[in-house]
């Protein structure tokens, strides 16, 4: 199982700077289930007890949060080597905050609480990567708390944007998603979306073309965040 899905394991973060014969022991003491799953099947619903660590070997799926309007944000798309339920698993509120439905057949692979805690104590390395990992996802939902705290699409779109811009150090962005999943990021409809950028093209503030946009006033971008 391990020789298998070697690849994909050893580019998960939890695995980062160990060598090969270490991973293969350290998978050894974690004693993994895979479970697999089919396109569109639900995972976990929101409000489902967290029991294991999951670590996505094939295909791919998405953590989405609905509200009471009825509407649906998709949090987070993830695929092969990606990891979820590190933080829940050790929460004292153990129940999952999200959904998470396969966009595609896939295999997780689950490590239980107690085998993660041993390996820890085990390999100082494993739980330092498990500490980042933990870092890392506060950063990314400390990010997504304040896009939806912005109260206009505006202003989401502006947020966005600016990230982008930001990681890729240009001011022409590539979207790394379609706008309908782009809709779905900030909460809102791709109509309302579409709508938007329009008069964001109208009045200067930006110009695109397809998946590409070009930021033509940063500044009236950035006061869209106030």
């Amino acid at each position: 199982m391990i020789k298998k899905n070697y690849e994909v394991i050893s580019q998960c973060y939890l695995f980062n700077g160990l060598e090969k014969e270490k991973i293969i022991e350290l998978c050894d003491m974690l004693q993994p289930k895979i479970t697999p799953y089919k396109k569109g099947q639900t995972l976990f619903e929101e409000g489902e007890i967290c029991s294991a660590l999951g670590i996505v070997l094939k295909g791919k799926m998405e953590l989405s949060t609905f509200f009471i309007s009825g509407d649906v944000s998709n949090l987070i798309t993830m695929g092969p080597s990606d990891i979820f339920g590190e933080a829940i698993l050790f929460s004292p509120n153990d129940h999952y905050p999200i959904s998470i439905t396969a966009l595609s057949d896939l295999e997780v692979l689950y490590i239980d609480k107690p085998t993660l805690i041993e390996t820890m104590e085990h390999s100082p390395k494993f739980l330092e990567n498990y500490l980042g990992l933990l870092s890392k996802k506060l950063l990314f939902f400390n990010d997504k708390f304040k896009l939806l705290s912005l109260s206009t699409i505006r202003g989401k779109i502006a947020h966005v944007l600016i990230k982008l811009s930001k990681e890729q150090n240009s001011s022409i962005v590539k979207l790394p998603f379609s706008k309908e999943k782009m809709a779905l990021h900030i909460c809102t409809r791709r109509p309302s979306l579409s709508r938007e950028l329009s008069k964001m093209k109208a009045e200067g503030l930006i110009d695109y073309e397809k998946s590409i946009i070009k930021i033509l006033d940063y500044d009236a971008l950035a006061d869209e965040l106030f």
